[in-house]
């Protein structure tokens, strides 16, 4: 899955009417009620506020007064096809006058959504899992060879009668730490969010 941690920001203008796409980042349908009142303010005089957002496993979008499945839909299916979460994509409209009928009222809000997807700097969510491992000297030295091939990171090394560790890793790094090495002590102690560029 993917994110934004900086806000993003584009304007189209298409038949007069100026079409403004804000992709932010939410962890919380809380914050997202709060983004949506601040761009309201932020843009006071607009006619609609067309939003879809995917935190896990809530979603929601809204036409707000745009005819039916012409905004929000198209705009949660370009989330959930970009593997987007954590992501509110917002689509701030100014009537310009000129009605531009379903069909381009609907490729109109997609179009802006994918330029506002494509203008910012994407992140991969990715999780990381924590375990505390005890082992030997000899041991922690073929651990710090195989962990640059694993992608494992290492906090907290303490050198005492044998090395107590914290090794970072992806979701099946405990399995494989336990088959490479069958006389370290391997204890799971938490799982942690990262963005990855």
């Amino acid at each position: 899955m993917f994110t934004s941690l900086e806000k993003a920001e584009i304007t189209l203008i298409r038949d007069k009417s100026s079409f403004i796409g804000i992709l932010m980042h939410v962890t919380s349908v809380e914050s997202v009620k709060q983004y949506l009142l601040d761009i309201k303010k932020q843009y006071p005089k607009a006619k609609h506020y067309c939003y879809a957002y995917v935190i896990g496993g809530n979603k929601k979008c809204s036409d707000d007064g745009e005819p039916s499945k012409t905004a929000g839909r198209p705009l949660l299916e370009l989330l959930e096809k970009k593997e987007m979460d954590e992501s509110l994509l917002v689509v701030v409209r100014y009537f310009g006058g000129v009605l531009l009928g379903a069909s381009r009222l609907m490729s109109t809000y997609l179009e802006t959504g994918v330029q506002t997807i494509n203008s910012a700097d994407i992140v991969e969510i990715k999780h990381s899992y924590g375990y505390k491992v005890v082992m030997s000297y000899k041991d922690f030295d073929e651990l710090k060879r195989l962990g640059k091939t694993w992608g494992f990171s290492f906090e907290n090394i303490k050198y005492e009668d044998k090395i107590c560790v914290d090794v970072l890793g992806d979701e099946d790094a405990g399995e494989r730490l336990a088959n490479a090495f069958p006389h370290a002590n391997i204890e799971l102690i938490g799982k942690r969010k990262v963005y990855r560029r």
